[in-house]
This record gives C-alpha cells, sequence and structure tokens, in this order.
C-alpha cells in the first residue's frame, strides 16, 4: 500500500535503492564514476546513460538554435550597415 501512494504521489525510486542521488548518476559522479558504475545493476546504468545522452542531445538542440538566431541577427545587422552606406549622401568636395 505505501508503495501504491508512492506511485501516486509521482515518487521514482530509480536509483534510491542503491543510495544514488539521480542527479549524480545522471550527469556523472565525478572522479568515481567507473568504480560506482561497476557495483550498480545493468539496468540503472543503461537508463542513466540514455538519460544522460537525452539531456545532451536537448541541450545541443538549444545550442544550434540559438546559434542559427545569432547569425541571422549577425547577417541582418550587415545588411542594414550596407543599406545605410548606400544610402548616405555622397560629400562634394568644393573648391
Amino acid at each position: 500500500m505505501a508503495q501504491d501512494k508512492d506511485k501516486a504521489e509521482g515518487r521514482d525510486d530509480a536509483g534510491a535503492q542503491w543510495g544514488i542521488c539521480p542527479l549524480a548518476a545522471l550527469f556523472g559522479l565525478g572522479g568515481l564514476k567507473d568504480r560506482v558504475l561497476d557495483c550498480l545493476p545493468p539496468e540503472f546504468v543503461e537508463h542513466a546513460a540514455g538519460a544522460r545522452r537525452e539531456v545532451l542531445l536537448a541541450v545541443k538542440s538549444l545550442i544550434d538554435e540559438a546559434l542559427r538566431r545569432e547569425e541571422a541577427q549577425l547577417a541582418a545587422y550587415r545588411r542594414r550597415q550596407e543599406e545605410r552606406a548606400a544610402n548616405r549622401p555622397q560629400k562634394v568636395a568644393v573648391e
């Protein structure tokens, strides 16, 4: 019954039975990563690796989109500067 209550409240015990912080498992566990991963069940290691991959792909997608926007903004700026330069009146030397 307590287990049903935990599921109903949205708790996830994926790494809790091994005493692992989900964020530490997700992002690497620092220098002890290899030793700790060797002690974990394979399904947990596979799940953590998949979750890390998903996060990294999402971050990569956000960065790619931001770079595209930055390039478009810079191209628009350069276009406006060229238009302003073309529309500037020419100075005529008066003697």
